[in-house]
């Protein structure tokens, strides 16, 4: 699967960067990640890696993702930079900065808890299972929690920190 993908990656990037258009950074990041995590897993699986070394690379992939996800989420906000959320979803979102902060917050908790889970269930698991809740859970888990932050604990917790602050002023 990861070949095809591969050059269907190649080949949309190469369609959208024709001479009259331009090419997102975000698609850029996107295409790089890929390609590189796609051609270590390649790799490992053309030098062969016998079956006892369970579990493999292709196991821990999805923890170095998203752990490599939360750290440039608090990374960012660490260094005062914007906030990545804001960069993928800021023009159809509008959100004041506190809410950036506690969603950019959230999904680096998210992705921080999603690598554990995939670390405890590639050593836990059988492989079959461990696929299958890979395949299906993941982006539903996500997709989810957005939903759910963004209407419905957000403003809990917008509100929790402003009472918060104006107990510390005080």
């Amino acid at each position: 699967m990861t070949p095809f993908v591969l050059l269907a990656l190649a080949l949309a990037l190469a369609w959208w960067w024709r001479p009259r258009g331009g090419t997102s950074p975000a698609a850029w990041i996107m295409v790089a990640a890929f390609m590189v995590l796609g051609g270590v897993a390649l790799w490992f699986m053309r030098t062969g890696t016998p079956q006892t070394d369970y579990p493999v690379f292709m196991h821990w992939k999805p923890t170095v993702v998203y752990w490599s996800m939360s750290l440039i989420f608090l990374g960012a906000a660490f260094l005062h930079w914007d906030y990545p959320v804001k960069w993928v979803i800021g023009s159809s979102l509008p959100l004041a900065s506190s809410e950036w902060r506690w969603l950019n917050l959230m999904l680096a908790l998210l992705y921080l808890f999603l690598g554990g889970v995939n670390l405890f269930l590639a050593y836990n698991v059988e492989e079959a299972n461990w696929v299958g809740f890979k395949e299906s859970c993941y982006m539903n888990i996500i997709m989810i929690f957005l939903v759910r932050i963004n209407f419905v604990w957000l403003p809990i917790l917008k509100n929790i920190a402003e009472l918060a602050y104006r107990f510390v002023r005080r």
